[in-house]
């Protein structure tokens, strides 16, 4: 009987030890998230919130490293050069569409415009970023608004091609957002500096 007891508690003894060993973990666990979590920075979430694209908003800011500790001004700052770097990516995506591929008469035409267009682009957003660093907000709206006019003038071209290209108005259609995004925050950026003036 007392073997039989003494068996069942050495059986016990690895259970115990792998439930010490769980709540270890799960405690280690808790707090690597808890660490994760103290990384955030919680102006990220609340300009967000006050953006037409809340969730591009939030991962495209959070994907650089420099907003964990950044006031509004270089969230703003974060928001040109993330669509800045999108649609340079897009230009180059255009590029070597029309010197790889054979494309349809029409759509060649349209690839050919959108590449106008975010050569306009990419020229509005350097110039809003040189704006943005000497705080002229007024320039950065005005040069924001002709990039997004600059992206939505090649959507409706694509959109002429019966079956046009899916890639190419998708990648657009983010830097578009990309850009509207950058605008809402430089909105809110302009309306705090005129009120802290005030």
């Amino acid at each position: 009987m007392q073997k039989s007891q003494k068996l069942e508690e050495e059986n016990m003894k690895p259970n115990a030890n792998n439930l010490a060993w769980l709540l270890s973990f799960f405690h280690c666990l808790s707090f690597f998230f808890s660490l994760s979590d103290a990384g955030k920075n919680i102006l990220v979430e609340e300009t967000c919130q006050q953006t037409k694209y809340k969730d591009l908003c939030i991962s495209s800011l959070e994907a650089e490293h420099a907003s964990q500790d950044a006031d509004l001004a270089a969230l703003a700052l974060i928001a040109v050069k993330a669509a800045s770097n999108n649609g340079s990516d897009t230009s180059v995506y255009i590029k070597k569409t029309l010197d790889g591929t054979s494309l349809e008469p029409t759509v060649e035409q349209n690839f050919e415009d959108c590449s106008e267009n975010y050569g306009s682009a990419m020229q509005q957003l350097d110039d809003s970023l040189a704006a943005l660093v000497s705080k002229n907000y007024t320039d950065v709206k005005t040069w924001l608004q002709v990039a997004i006019t600059d992206s939505t003038t090649c959507e409706n071209g694509l959109k002429q091609s019966p079956g046009y290209e899916l890639e190419m108005f998708n990648k657009n259609n983010i830097f578009r957002q990309l850009c509207s995004n950058a605008l809402d925050i430089v909105n809110l950026l302009a309306t705090n500096a005129t009120n802290y003036y005030s």
